[in-house]
């Protein structure tokens, strides 16, 4: 188990990440799609953490050459898990989720290549009842968004239109 973790070490320590953590998005300047080190002008690479008042973390975000890359998670003041996703290259990939507070599911999306996947996306509400869905195409909504309250009785539908929000009809 001891080799085991050590060579994990091993590989981490020569994967090209840095150690360098900086506790505020203020530290970073961001020009086009790359975020600078304020102290040195250069990409940034390292990680980024952010704390509640309360001191608890925030958030974690990891970057190499100036982009996210890697893990991003934030977190609500109760220490459970916000958001979680990752990065590749500054582009979100593969299974991205929010979470309410008591840890349960509020949304999951998939990315390809830093664009949301074709299929059906639903928001749920704390007791699972779904909260709304939308078709997404090309990386935009293809299906008019119908929003439901938590016994599960449409409340609202947003009506698109080639992909962008038309009008709202309210059924309550």
């Amino acid at each position: 188990m001891i080799k085991q973790i050590f060579f994990i070490v091993f590989l981490f320590s020569f994967s090209g990440h840095s150690n360098v953590e900086i506790n505020s998005w203020n530290e970073l300047i961001k020009r086009g799609n790359t975020f600078y080190n304020k102290v040195d002008d250069k990409p940034f690479t390292g990680i980024l953490k952010n704390f509640h008042e309360s001191g608890s973390v925030s958030l974690i975000d990891h970057f190499k050459d100036g982009k996210q890359h890697g893990v991003f998670q934030t977190f609500h003041e109760n220490g459970e898990i916000s958001m979680s996703g990752q990065f590749f290259e500054g582009k979100k990939t593969g299974e991205w989720f929010e979470f309410h507070d008591d840890g349960s599911i509020y949304w999951k999306l998939s990315y390809i290549d830093g664009k949301i996947k074709d299929g059906l996306f639903q928001m749920f509400h704390k007791n699972g009842q779904i909260r709304s869905e939308v078709t997404y195409k090309n990386d935009k909504p293809s299906s008019n968004w119908t929003y439901y309250d938590e016994k599960g009785e449409i409340e609202r539908i947003d009506i698109y239109r080639n992909g962008k929000f038309f009008y709202e009809k309210h059924l309550k």
